[in-house]
């Protein structure tokens, strides 16, 4: 009975590619995709993928997406972004995750970090000090 919930479960699992981007200890499949394919949003994440249209890849993007892989992996938001304001999301899309996800971008650009040290394929690494999601204040 465990085996074959084992092999349900991870049957509905996203194959990563084999070069996959790892932050935080988490792999994830890195998409640049055409402009305009993710409207009304220029970035998406979910199921281990995170999509970014062309044109909109940068720090403040990827550590925001990628922190959205962190949140579903851990089923976490830290409880002080209940109720805080959004850095730059719409109105009709702030919430306690994307509050948390754009003040993990936000500190990811204080840090000096590019988006070659959250894995992003064709980008330098700079070597910073990746923000800790569990430590990021709104």
């Amino acid at each position: 009975m465990i085996l074959v919930l084992v092999l349900v479960v991870s049957s509905c699992a996203s194959p990563l590619p084999p070069h996959s981007p790892t932050v935080w200890g988490l792999s994830y499949a890195a998409l640049e995709v055409p402009a305009g394919t993710l409207a009304p949003l220029s970035a998406v994440a979910g199921w281990n993928t995170v999509r970014i249209e062309a044109g909109h890849v940068n720090t403040r993007m990827v550590a925001h997406e990628v922190t959205h892989i962190w949140q579903q992996r851990h089923l976490a938001v830290p409880v002080a972004f209940l109720g805080a304001p959004c850095g730059w999301q719409p109105e009709w899309n702030c919430s306690a995750l994307e509050a948390h996800a754009d003040a993990v971008g936000a500190a990811a650009v204080r840090a000096g970090c590019s988006p070659g040290d959250f894995g992003w394929p064709g980008w330098e690494a700079t070597a910073c000090t990746i923000p800790d999601p569990l430590e990021v204040h709104p």
